[in-house]
């Protein structure tokens, strides 16, 4: 399992990231039970891998290095997946949890996984905050993982349009 930690998983509350560590201990429960092997990872260079667990009893040990997990190491969707798969050898099952909030979009980090044969799975994580912004006005918006600025006047037809956008880009993802 992959976990978006990028200071966009910060948003929300709770954060985007609080629900992806449950998400993955979830999914990593099932794999312990299962005695799959299981490993959980960020994206970014400063947040190792975790160790490999197998069977129930590592269940403490995959819960704690979730604990430990922290959001704020920006780096695009694409590079972590690139060091992801650099560093990564062999087939398997990936599960991405991510919000998917890149500039350069997320289809080369998806393509990445797909060219190293890997069954790869993808749950978008949104916070209801995206969803339905309770946002009006004339605001300066501030892009939190690359400080860029946009000054924007948000009505109520701009927030139907939005939602609009938001669902049809989810369907897509």
């Amino acid at each position: 399992t992959i976990v978006d930690a990028s200071e966009s998983m910060q948003f929300g509350e709770p954060t985007k990231l609080f629900y992806a560590k449950q998400l993955a201990a979830s999914l990593g429960f099932v794999g312990l039970c299962r005695a799959d092997r299981v490993q959980i990872q960020t994206l970014g260079e400063a947040s190792p891998s975790s160790a490999v667990w197998r069977g129930r009893s590592e269940l403490g040990k995959m819960l704690d290095y979730l604990t430990h997990v922290s959001g704020g190491e920006n780096i695009s969707l694409s590079e972590g997946i690139k060091r992801f798969c650099l560093r990564r050898r062999g087939r398997g099952i990936v599960v991405l949890i991510t919000d998917l909030l890149d500039k350069a979009g997320y289809e080369t980090a998806l393509r990445m996984l797909a060219a190293r044969d890997l069954d790869t799975y993808l749950i978008h994580v949104m916070a209801p905050e995206e969803l339905d912004p309770e946002l009006t006005g004339d605001l300066n918006l501030v892009d939190c993982e690359d400080g860029d600025t946009t000054d924007i006047s948000i009505s109520r037809a701009v927030l139907n349009r939005y939602q609009k956008t938001v669902a049809s880009y989810c369907e897509q993802a």
